[in-house]
């Protein structure tokens, strides 16, 4: 198997759609046949209660692979065929203070080099900042999608994003790709995510990237989805909501394909 394509999910600010962008992107990935790898690298878990109840505190997670107690495979949970996830912990929110060692930026990159090949894509929901959980994340990524929900206070954080975007770059040698900016959030009932446009696509180009044609509508149902530990595809396949996502994960899909 090729190398797998690695997709962070990042942005700055809480509350934009990101952990759910994370699931449904992996899940709809594995439902058109390929083998699909979750990481939940942030310290809230939210990626890891989309799909199994909390685990019990001495449950393996990412934070025993960044000690290096454990290796990806061994703390892995299979969710469904070709998909897998690795849990999240909330004793990574020490991160930035615990692991201060040399090569502290490539934990995650050492740990993925010996499962990579089993996977043709491995998304990463990041957490709500640009610590060494986020660094780590973007050093192994080959793209980035930035989450917004559709009001101005979303559009903060774009520039220290790209600063950070263009330091790893300078640290991997290699550029990252950011795949495109995704209008969370959305509602055409109001004329205030149509004001936000121009500040969106100005955002958009600062990261040399487009935004998604994709608009991903305001829905309790996503929320549903996510209690009934189902993923969206599955849960609600006719919902409105559903269909925005499946054309998210089209877009995602021919950008890549293009090049971006």
């Amino acid at each position: 198997m090729a190398k797998p394509k690695i997709i962070s999910i990042s942005n700055v600010k809480g509350g934009v759609g990101k952990t759910t962008t994370a699931s449904i992107l992996a899940s709809g990935l594995n439902a058109r046949g390929n083998k699909v790898l979750m990481i939940d690298s942030d310290p809230q878990t939210n990626l890891t209660m989309c799909f199994i109840p909390e685990p019990p505190d001495d449950t393996p997670s990412l934070y025993h692979v960044y000690t290096g107690d454990k290796t990806l495979d061994e703390v892995k949970n299979s969710i469904k065929l070709n998909l897998d996830l690795v849990i999240g912990d909330f004793e990574l929110c020490n991160a930035d203070i615990q692991f201060i060692k040399t090569g502290r930026l490539k934990l995650l990159h050492k740990a993925l080099k010996k499962l990579e090949s089993e996977y043709d894509y491995i998304i990463i929901d990041t957490p709500p900042n640009l610590g060494i959980l986020s660094l780590n994340a973007f050093l192994v990524s080959d793209y980035v999608i930035v989450p917004m929900a559709a009001d101005s206070f979303s559009l903060k954080g774009v520039r220290l994003l790209k600063q950070t975007l263009d330091e790893v770059e300078e640290e991997t040698e290699s550029p990252i790709k950011v795949l495109g900016l995704l209008l969370t959030k959305y509602t055409d009932r109001t004329n205030v995510a149509k004001l936000l446009e121009d500040s969106v696509n100005a955002a958009a180009k600062m990261l040399h990237t487009k935004v998604f044609e994709s608009r991903i509508r305001q829905a309790i149902i996503l929320q549903e989805s996510q209690i009934a530990k189902m993923d969206l595809l599955e849960y609600a396949p006719k919902a409105q909501v559903t269909s925005d996502y499946i054309k998210f994960i089209d877009e995602v899909l021919e950008r890549i394909e293009r090049g971006v």
